[in-house]
């Protein structure tokens, strides 16, 4: 079994002033869903669960290792991080080159149906600095998750996905779920999340700088709107 396990974690830049503290929790083998205002803490999270940031205070286990004390190399067979702007981790020079960059790094071989279901063959002989948000945001989810890693952490992956995308990524994501993964998406929309079916949400109280963790089908719109996150169904009385 995957685990991520929290041990009196704080997070963020600052020691004076963490983005979140007092952190325990476990999180085992399904789909997660990170929600939370502006500037709440949820990239600084999932960094922090991908090794790229050492904890303010505790520790962070992923599968019984330290990811901040791991090798990059090693981190990432173990870790699929996925940025919110998808552009910012690109450094080839066109797209093939650029979804086999972690695997020629690691020495992990690609799983290809995971590349070809995201990017299109055609795609392949382009600079990635030439693509639109959607095919960029197809080429950074193909380029981390074909190394087929036991645990995916996607910060905003809906952003830039047309229709079309957002229906394979739902499939990514089921596919992941079946084989065991443990899956931490963040996004702003629940309404967007509904469609993988989370298993859990985990819920940033800013103004207390802890998170709530529940099933995801007890979340409700008062909850999200009481955390300054977006609900399902804008009602009149928050829309004005």
């Amino acid at each position: 079994m995957n685990e991520i396990v929290a041990s009196d974690l704080a997070i963020g830049y600052d020691k004076s002033s963490p983005l979140l503290r007092n952190l325990d929790f476990k999180l085992t083998n399904g789909v997660y869903v990170l929600l939370g205002a502006n500037g709440s803490g949820k990239s600084t999270l999932l960094k922090t669960i991908a090794g790229l940031l050492p904890p303010l205070q505790g520790e962070i286990y992923v599968n019984g290792f330290k990811p901040y004390l791991l090798k990059r190399k090693e981190a990432a067979k173990l870790i699929g991080y996925v940025w919110q702007n998808p552009f910012h981790g690109f450094v080839e020079p066109n797209v093939e080159r650029e979804i086999l960059f972690i695997s020629r790094q690691t020495g992990v071989e690609v799983n290809r149906k995971l590349i070809h279901k995201l990017v299109p063959l055609e795609l392949f002989d382009r600079s990635p600095f030439t693509l639109s948000g959607g095919e960029a945001k197809r080429v950074s989810l193909a380029s981390v998750i074909s190394l087929d890693q036991p645990i995916w952490l996607l910060d905003e992956p809906f952003n830039e996905l047309d229709f079309s995308g957002v229906k394979i990524f739902t499939d990514i994501i089921n596919y992941a779920r079946a084989r065991g993964k443990i899956v931490v998406i963040t996004t702003h929309y629940p309404s967007l999340a509904d469609l993988v079916n989370p298993d859990y949400y985990l819920l940033i109280n800013r103004s207390r700088g802890t998170l709530v963790i529940d099933k995801w089908s007890n979340l409700s719109d008062e909850e999200l709107v009481g955390n300054e996150v977006i609900p399902r169904v804008l009602k009149s009385e928050l829309t004005g």
